[in-house]
């Protein structure tokens, strides 16, 4: 097999597409990939490109990168320079499909954050079945195996209500929902950990009615307040606000270092792991509040100061119509 027919082999069998254009603009080569992405055919001389496509490639730069919506996939493209022996000879195009990219991360951080928990459950668990544990020991590894299984069965519940949030349209259950009632109730069920905690929670404001799903905000209120309780200090304190259409968590917490602001709520992202994991934490509650908020228009605000707490603002608009 000669070099070049290798190397084009090679380039079909990549999950990713790959275009590369002439300087006026003119499709010279697409792999597998993309002619799925765009439906070219082998067979057809001029393939028509996506006038989005055309219009990223008019305007792109070395190294830009821009999102379309093409074949009802979120596509990311890439734009890079060719150049051949010093000189500009055309332009090449990078294209991932974000989804498949996202799931397949996500099922990978799924897969090692299952491992552990199990590990250590099947590890107690036989030493307790061939008679390795001491009478004495027993309770102690029962408390583990019940202290790590609650753990799974909050991962696995997160995984799920993720898992909704990306495959249906719960704008379609949308009602009028008062924000204040809901942080009411969820300060009522959240009091026992508070305690726990050692720490005090407070409710202020006045009714505040928005359009969403009950029961999704319920569980957008629950994450944030849930969230501040854990990561907060000895006799700390959570403050919740509600005015406006918006709803203010306030916490006397450990704080955001600078650098992980941007990420804490992508899914699994965790500043401390170690503190995270004591807490019982996922690493995916974060992940939770920004899905909610996307699919109920909000905008989320984050300052935090390390050492010192962290304010979550969510911004609701002040009606919603499809």
């Amino acid at each position: 097999m000669e070099e070049s027919t290798l190397f084009r082999d090679l380039l079909d069998d990549l999950p990713n597409g790959i275009m590369a254009f002439d300087l006026d603009g003119n499709l010279i080569y697409s792999n597998r990939a993309a002619d799925t992405f765009l439906h070219i055919s082998k067979s057809h001389h001029s393939p028509v490109i996506d006038d989005r496509i055309k219009q990223f490639l008019g305007t792109a730069r070395n190294d830009d990168v821009e999102v379309i919506q093409l074949s009802g996939k979120s596509i990311q493209l890439h734009y890079l320079d060719r150049f051949s022996n010093g000189l500009r000879v055309g332009a090449a195009l990078y294209l991932t499909d974000i989804v498949d990219r996202h799931k397949q991360e996500f099922t990978a951080n799924v897969s090692h954050e299952l491992k552990t928990p199990l590990t250590s459950i099947s590890g107690y668990a036989e030493m307790i079945e061939t008679g390795m544990a001491k009478p004495d020991d027993i309770p102690n590894f029962a408390s583990r195996i019940n202290r790590e299984a609650t753990r799974m069965l909050k991962l696995v519940g997160d995984i799920i209500k993720l898992n909704e949030l990306d495959e249906t349209q719960i704008m379609e259950e949308a009602e009028q929902v008062d924000l204040y009632e809901i942080a009411k109730d969820t300060i009522e069920t959240l009091e026992p950990s508070a305690m726990r905690h050692h720490t005090t929670l407070s409710l202020s404001g006045e009714s505040s009615v928005v359009t969403g799903n009950r029961a999704l905000l319920s569980e957008l209120v629950f994450n944030l307040i849930d969230n501040a309780i854990r990561y907060n200090r000895d006799n700390g304190s959570v403050a919740v606000r509600v005015r406006h259409h918006v709803l203010t968590v306030r916490d006397t917490g450990i704080g955001i270092p600078k650098s992980h602001q941007a990420r804490i709520f992508e899914r699994f992202y965790r500043v401390d792991k170690s503190r995270s994991k004591a807490t019982g934490g996922t690493g995916l509650g974060l992940a939770i509040v920004r899905e909610i908020c996307e699919q109920h228009h909000a905008q989320i605000r984050l300052e935090s100061r390390e050492g010192v707490g962290t304010e979550i603002s969510i911004t609701f608009p002040t009606f919603h119509e499809d």
